[in-house]
């Protein structure tokens, strides 16, 4: 068995969010980090955070060495959210609270009110691709942004949210992506920025975190990020990711008809924490069976296994969290996936599970506060 690495909700990529809400006065009910607190107490007019997919500690560390921008920088460890995805990762992080508290779980949850495994960022059936059309997950699962809680607390704080080319075309590069959050600080007053890039991730998926094409764009960050912060003043930039990555292999849930045929519908959440719904007389059946095949690879767990444990973290839990949970849910424990559908190819690098590549992240944080 792989380096297990749990989330830590006292030092978690939430309570990034949690210091950053209590810097602008506004509520918060989670511990705050003391390195960005010491930082923020200053004062900058400008507060910066930069949240790169999927550039986890391990990533980075092998990847660049102790002598990149980034490493030289970094001034500790933070434990992504369970599942170590982005749709719960970057949801605490827009949030400031706990999977448990959101309901944002992962790229294909089962929505009860729909009778259908949607993708929840683009709003399409999972198994289909059928293009849904009335936003599924932001109406059934809707939260308060990080942006809405400091303006409301700060309202002569401005924020901005920059995407890269996907949602924005024109910020195709990183170098363009903080061209723009510096023009934001640049501007009069007081801004909170929120700078959001994929490719890290996207290429992880594609060739691997080990890869020579993840290393080009890492290295092509340091550098861009390096500049960025060198021409800045009157700030505070933090730069974290959401969950890292691991090497893996499929495993084709298509080719186990018996272990499908107890199940109320397919599987759902993650390819590394996936849900399974089963039969009420299969149940005890379902996990037999599961074990002698995949003990090696997943752990299965209740979901009540998996809450009372905190692997969702603390707080209220939302109404409807339960509901996308089914009977059982298996977690990676070493380098595998289960591929929900069956496609020609699949990807080289994946996350979601509970290694401590695919959980821990850096902090890295550079104070340009003034003096």
């Amino acid at each position: 068995m792989k380096p297990i690495r749990l989330p830590d909700y006292n030092r978690s990529i939430m309570n990034v969010t949690a210091s950053i809400l209590k810097h602008y006065g506004a509520p918060t009910d989670k511990s705050t980090l003391p390195e960005i607190d010491r930082v923020l107490a200053k004062g900058p007019r400008n507060v910066v955070l930069v949240l790169v997919d999927a550039l986890g500690e391990a990533t980075l560390r092998r990847q660049l060495g102790s002598q990149s921008r980034l490493s030289k920088m970094a001034v500790g460890t933070l434990t992504s959210v369970f599942p170590s995805t982005t749709v719960a990762a970057t949801t605490s992080v827009m949030s400031g609270k706990s999977p448990l508290e959101t309901g944002w779980l992962g790229w294909a949850q089962w929505f009860r009110n729909e009778n259908r495994t949607v993708i929840t960022f683009t709003d399409t059936d999972f198994y289909d691709d059928s293009k849904i059309g009335h936003a599924v997950a932001g109406a059934t699962i809707p939260y308060e942004t990080v942006y809405r809680q400091i303006e409301q607390a700060s309202p002569d704080v401005r924020t901005a949210e920059i995407f890269p080319a996907f949602r924005t075309p024109e910020n195709n590069t990183f170098g363009k992506l903080m061209d723009v959050a510096k023009a934001v600080c640049d501007a009069p007053g007081r801004h909170f920025v929120y700078a959001y890039w994929d490719k890290i991730d996207s290429l992880s998926h594609e060739f691997g975190p080990g890869s020579i094409e993840v290393h080009e764009m890492l290295d092509e960050i340091d550098r861009t990020f390096g500049a960025f912060v060198d021409a800045l003043d009157d700030a505070a930039v933090i730069l974290i990711a959401d969950h890292g990555q691991v090497d893996v292999c499929p495993i084709v849930l298509d080719d186990y008809p018996e272990l499908l045929a107890m199940c109320e519908h397919l599987p759902s959440i993650e390819t590394r924490a996936a849900a399974f719904f089963v039969k009420k007389e299969s149940r005890q059946d379902f996990r037999e069976l599961f074990n002698r095949r995949f003990r090696d690879y997943f752990t299965l767990y209740t979901p009540a296994e998996l809450v009372d444990g905190g692997l969702f973290g603390a707080g209220i839990k939302h109404p409807e969290f339960d509901s996308f949970l089914g009977d059982f849910i298996a977690v990676a424990i070493e380098h595998y996936f289960f591929a929900f559908r069956r496609f020609p190819s699949y990807f080289r690098g994946q996350h979601a599970g509970i290694l401590r590549d695919e959980m821990v992240v850096p902090l890295v944080i550079a104070d340009k506060t003034k003096k």
